[in-house]
């Protein structure tokens, strides 16, 4: 058994800068406002469906700098390795189990993107596919799954050599951790994760493990369940039969039409008054599989696809390459994927997963008898992985690990330790160490608030570089205020605060105060999100019309534009775009907007150039049409034009039953 810290090579896009603006907009996440279909879903499954919703990703700025040209480079990976397997971690990119090679087999057991590739699916947008992700405490994908995780080395008593990764999420104020060993004569990957609520108040907890497994018309999908809450990205969640569903076995997801989610009831009694064991597996046609298990804690487990469909097929190239093609299969907290769970203050929640190859019959688990398919993977896990030994294995890990503390080989963002300077006792480390040397730009300006009584203060057409949510930061800005230390930038930081707890009055207040001390792009734009809460469009296009001559930055510049369009202000959406520099010109949702404008103005033949041409949104959403919706829209006004009549509903519809949308602009999931 051995851990070595090394460096991994992987064709690898840039991520780019952050976002400097506040995200004071309601979370986009397509599992955030799903309708429960009260007739197959009881009340008390859906306790905790759609409770302790956030309203945005705030503290954390938004990832959307990325672009799509890759080229090599070095991660900073953490290898297991024993007799039987070889597993790499990243933790430069949350920690993100990228390989578990299965030695005695010679084969990979999870989808390994053969590129990093950041695509517009997580919270903070940028989020990769492949290995194993691991996702903490707002529903949706990790705000550090493209950050920096705490990285240390520690050990088991018998010397077995232990990775941890670890980290503080911001919104919810819990540490968790991520600690992966195997030893010897282990042929499973042994995985502790441990949740702490890092604060003295009540919060809300999520979690899901999102393991990517190659997707062939071979692989079965097994798990120990007879019935899964579905979703389908469009109508209700629904509790359904499986496998079978609408004359579809989808238990082999290459059946499957469109994206979907399968989130299994596991909760039937198998074992004499004990739950039903936790896993799900993936098995091929010749009986070979990976499985993933985990003690009773982790209860929920998922199967997402994309779905046969167009759209499905061109995310999956857009997130890796041609060929690539994977599902994923995954383990959380909760039934299902909608849910927060409550955490109560100083509580402490701890459980082990294990992963690994299966070989099992192939005729019994591809056999048409259900029951029988699942029986042959759970007796055959037992033989290799007992539940028994697992959970004895958990009670090891926590008297064992917890309060270690080991050789630190990466530092992870230095928010925690600010927290910690910040509120003294009132912030439990949990026994882990977030040095001093880990604060950077971003936290040190909040760190000159603490111990100097005032934030600094920047240049105007400075970017931010970061903010803060919370009554006790606010009360520090309040007290700098009151001592004389008001400036743009804190009137700035306190309307973003009152913002975002829905306090438009005051936040309004604040942001003229900064104006009023210096002219800034940054307040007008907010001022702007404040008119348009308030239905007044005119007064926010002028706005950020003017955020834009003062700093023609590329997220302004999209609001703007977003602004004129939504006022049908056409030419003046194109004089905004003929003004920007040739690099924010050249963004692709730039050209799009300015797209959308040639289709009004009537200069089809530009708009069809641009997006026949190089176009590409490099952060299309998860879910988002806006691509497919602009060939609709170009084809009904040039049929328009051919007919002599104006464009209308009519003709958009016409279009979208009968025009074929370029491969590279669809990016329909149903």
């Amino acid at each position: 058994m051995s851990l070595r810290f090394e460096g991994f090579e992987i064709p690898s896009a840039k991520l780019g800068k952050l976002n400097p603006l506040p995200d004071l907009s309601p979370s986009s996440d397509a599992h955030a406002d799903i309708a429960i279909d009260s007739e197959t879903v009881t009340a008390e499954e859906s306790r905790y469906m759609g409770w302790a919703k956030v309203n945005s990703i705030l503290p954390y700025l938004i990832q959307d700098g990325y672009d799509r040209i890759q080229k090599p480079r070095k991660w900073h990976a953490a290898i297991l390795e024993n007799e039987y397997l070889r597993a790499v971690f990243l933790p430069q990119l949350g920690g993100r189990l990228w390989s578990l090679y299965d030695k005695r087999a010679a084969r990979e057991l999870l989808h390994r993107n053969p590129v990093f590739q950041p695509c517009n699916l997580a919270l903070r947008n940028a989020w990769f596919s492949g290995g194993v992700e691991w996702n903490c405490g707002i529903i949706g994908h990790t705000p550090y799954t493209c950050d920096r995780m705490y990285c240390e080395e520690v050990r088991l008593s018998d010397g077995t050599p232990v990775v941890r990764m670890y980290q503080y999420e911001r919104v919810r104020g819990l540490i968790y951790r991520v600690e992966a060993f195997l030893p010897d004569g282990a042929q499973q990957l042994y995985v502790r994760v441990r949740i702490d609520n890092a604060r003295k108040q009540p919060t809300a907890v999520y979690w899901w493990s999102n393991i990517a497994v190659d997707e062939r018309e071979d692989v079965r999908v097994i798990v120990p369940a007879s019935k899964a809450f579905r979703f389908g990205y469009g109508g209700k969640l629904k509790k359904i039969p499986v496998p079978q569903m609408d004359g579809m076995d989808i238990s082999y997801t290459m059946q499957l039409p469109q994206a979907m989610d399968f989130f299994f009831d596991l909760d039937a009694d198998k074992s004499g008054g004990r739950c039903q064991r936790r896993w799900i597996s993936a098995v091929g046609g010749d009986g070979q599989g990976f499985v993933q298990t985990s003690t009773d804690l982790l209860k929920g487990r998922k199967l997402f696809v994309w779905g046969m469909g167009a759209g499905g097929r061109n995310w999956q190239t857009f997130l890796a390459q041609k060929g690539c093609q994977y599902l994923e299969i995954q383990a959380g907290l909760a039934h299902t994927q909608l849910e927060h769970l409550p955490m109560d203050a100083n509580a402490s929640l701890s459980w082990l997963e294990a992963y690994g190859p299966i070989n099992v019959d192939a005729a019994r688990t591809h056999s048409d008898d259900w029951s029988a398919a699942q029986d042959e993977v759970e007796q055959a896990l037992e033989a290799i992985c007992p539940r028994a030994e697992l959970d004895a294995l958990l009670e090891r890990c926590e008297a064992e690990l917890d309060g270690q503390q080991g050789e630190l080989k990466q530092l992870g963002a230095g928010w925690a330790r600010l927290e910690q300077e910040a509120l003294g006792e009132e912030f439990d480390a949990c026994g882990l160490r977030f040095p001093i040397k880990s604060l950077r730009q971003p936290e040190r300006q909040w760190l000159t608030l603490i111990e100097r009584g005032a934030l600094p203060r920047p240049h105007p057409t400075n970017e931010p570089l970061g903010y803060q949510i919370g009554a006790h930061w606010e009360d520090r800005l309040i007290k700098s205020v009151a001592r004389g230390g008001g400036h743009w930038y804190c009137y700035y930081q306190l309307g973003v605060m009152r913002a975002h707890a829905g306090d438009a009055r005051r936040a309004r207040e604040y942001f003229e105060k900064s104006l009023a001390a210096d002219a800034n792009p940054w307040a007008l734009r907010c001022l702007a999100l404040l008119d348009q809460w308030a239905g007044d469009d005119e007064s926010a296009a002028r706005r950020l019309q003017e955020a834009v001559a003062l700093e023609p930055e590329y997220h302004i510049a999209l609001e703007a534009l977003a602004a004129l369009k939504k006022l049908n202000r056409h030419m003046a959406m194109i004089d905004v775009y003929n003004n920007l520099p040739r690099a924010v010109r050249a963004r692709g949702r730039i050209r799009m907007a300015y797209c959308e404008a040639l289709i009004e103005v009537g200069m089809y033949a530009k708009a069809e150039e641009i997006l026949l041409g190089d176009i590409e949104l490099t952060d299309v959403r998860e879910g988002e049409v806006t691509l497919s919706d602009l060939w609709f829209s170009l084809c009904a006004h040039k049929l328009a034009r051919t007919r002599g009549v104006e464009c209308d509903a009519a003709l958009l519809d016409e279009a979208r039953r009968t025009v074929q949308v370029p491969e590279k602009l669809d990016f329909r999931m149903k």
